[in-house]
């Protein structure tokens, strides 16, 4: 087996996870995540249609060219990762209307977030690879059958970050994402952070080893997040889905109504919202100083990817 063929395999290998975790990515966000230093989109397209051929892969198109279309696992290419049991079972399965439907450009606008990441990782020699963020990550946090808002937030991702320090140590990072392409109002963005901040206040009491509930007084309370997480990730808004300008408009929109909301804006601690816009991210990178914290008493101080308030 040649370098050539040996490397053709593992990008096919890689590309088969990368679609069933990501559900869907363009030609050119599959070059950038698996071919970085190829600068067309000649040999990822021949990887990929190489596995269409196999019947494990597909695709839309939404112009002529090859970088604009939209790659997605077929059942059988879905069956094929389980199999091999290399990334987490998902449910969910992309098929060809939903490929071409209405939630494409989230679900693309999502990857690209991702891609931007890890383009931006590997230059600071950080680890944040292909597979370092998961899509629609459900937490439940109340029982019920009401609002999806009032019994679970369903993150658009989870992301595991690790920065490595000059020092040579290491630091994780968790975040949620949530991305906005401007498609709903402002409020209804805020109503969605207010739910982020009920899961987080959520806390049950522990049952016994028995299954019974312990008596009201006698019970010890813990946040049920603490179950999956050792801190609350951090949120990450990005704003997209229109002109550099009104993403920025609709930031300040977003701080404002937030600021007028007494529940989100109560004090937590390790309770942490940042918004950017997909401008910024993209032309300065995530550990540029272009986060706002939206509940920091002065929202106009930029904090960085981690948070981190100014001080002096």
């Amino acid at each position: 087996m040649t370098s050539h063929t040996a490397a053709a395999g593992t990008a096919s290998h890689e590309a088969l996870n990368v679609l069933y975790q990501h559900r869907l990515a363009t030609t050119d966000q599959m070059r950038r995540l698996l071919t970085p230093n190829t600068t067309t989109a000649q040999y990822i397209w021949r990887i990929l249609d190489g596995l269409r051929k196999h019947r494990l892969v597909e695709s839309v198109s939404a112009g002529g060219r090859r970088q604009h279309h939209r790659w997605f696992l077929t059942a059988a290419g879905a069956d094929a990762v389980e199999q091999e049991g290399s990334v987490p079972v998902r449910r969910y399965r992309m098929t060809r209307d939903r490929a071409a439907g209405p939630l494409q450009r989230h679900s693309l606008a999502v990857t690209e977030v991702g891609v931007l990441m890890v383009e931006d990782a590997r230059r600071r020699g950080d680890s944040f690879g292909p597979l370092s963020w998961i899509p629609e990550v459900a937490h439940r946090f109340a029982k019920g059958e009401g609002e999806v808002g009032d019994t679970h937030v369903i993150s658009d991702a989870l992301m595991h970050y690790t920065r490595v320090n000059p020092s040579g140590s290491r630091t994780q990072i968790q975040s949620f994402l949530e991305l906005d392409r401007a498609t709903m109002p402002v409020h209804r963005l805020a109503a969605k952070l207010a739910s982020y901040a009920r899961y987080y206040d959520h806390t049950p009491l522990l049952e016994s080893r028995r299954g019974r509930r312990t008596a009201p007084g006698q019970g010890t309370v813990v946040p049920v997040w603490t179950r999956r997480y050792p801190r609350f990730p951090r949120i990450l808004v990005v704003l997209d889905g229109t002109r550099p300008e009104l993403q920025e408009d609709r930031r300040w929109d977003l701080v404002s109504f937030v600021d007028n909301v007494p529940y989100l804006t109560e004090p937590r601690s390790g309770f942490d919202i940042g918004c950017a816009t997909m401008h910024d991210l993209a032309t300065q990178g995530p550990n540029a100083l272009i986060w706002s914290n939206i509940l920091s008493p002065d929202p106009t101080v930029l904090t960085d990817f981690q948070l981190r308030k100014r001080t002096g």
